[in-house]
């Protein structure tokens, strides 16, 4: 069998230096440590331009095409191309008041290309049906379960299957001497985290398995396009 392969998605516009891209890489050692591929994406180094709203332009969405209207013009066939091919996915974002970046935004607007035109693809499949994904984020203070509820909320709705556990990291967690002294007064919060990316990379190495060729759509009912 062929390796599970997982897309890394980081969309903090600092990359290697964000916190929530720490986390990432983190969350990629384990999943090749538990057989599956892992392949970096960052955001930040695409030009992902603006959605138009195509899929609104008309009464059922037929201007919403794929490719994207944009392709040529910048790298959204490329991305999307990259995420229909992936087993899984793997998100990671910093939190801006309440919300992931504006580039995951971009992005999530910009799959409606592909979630809208299922009949491009083999079998007329949605190729994001079933396509298992895992959150990350890192927070200064609130705000993280407003943001991972929102992207969770529209990755689901394009057919993708929410994993547990969405995780979520205070930035000074990252810093060793505040390891170093939680550690001197018991405190282990810090390894629960830890564990929890181990987990996920489990989960999405495996579950992904398990789904390879389940139809979550039987087809006996044409969908309305609305």
């Amino acid at each position: 069998m062929n390796k599970i392969k997982v897309l890394c998605i980081s969309a903090s516009p600092r990359g290697a230096e964000s916190e929530s891209e720490k986390m990432l890489t983190q969350l990629m050692l384990w999943i090749k440590k538990y057989g599956g591929e892992a392949e970096l994406l960052r955001l930040a180094e695409k030009n992902i331009l603006q959605c138009e709203g195509c899929y609104s332009k008309t009464r059922h969405g037929e201007k919403c095409t794929y490719p994207c209207i944009h392709e040529g013009k910048d790298d959204t066939a490329e991305v999307l191309k990259e995420i229909v091919n992936a087993d899984a996915l793997a998100i990671a974002t910093p939190i801006y008041w309440g919300s992931g970046s504006a580039l995951i935004q971009r992005l999530i607007e910009k799959l409606t290309a592909v979630e809208n035109n299922s009949d491009k693809f083999a079998g007329g499949k949605d190729p994001l049906e079933g396509k298992p994904f895992l959150l990350m984020c890192s927070q200064e203070s609130e705000g993280a379960s407003l943001a991972l509820s929102q992207i969770s909320w529209a990755l689901n709705h394009l057919g993708m299957v929410s994993l547990p556990w969405h995780i979520f990291k205070q930035k000074i967690l990252n810093r060793r001497i505040v390891r170093m002294g939680m550690r001197l007064i018991g405190e282990r919060k810090f390894e629960w985290i830890d564990n929890t990316i181990r987990l996920g990379a489990r989960n999405l190495v495996n579950v992904s398995k398990l789904l390879k060729g389940y139809e979550f759509d039987d087809k006996d009912w044409a969908e309305p396009r609305c």
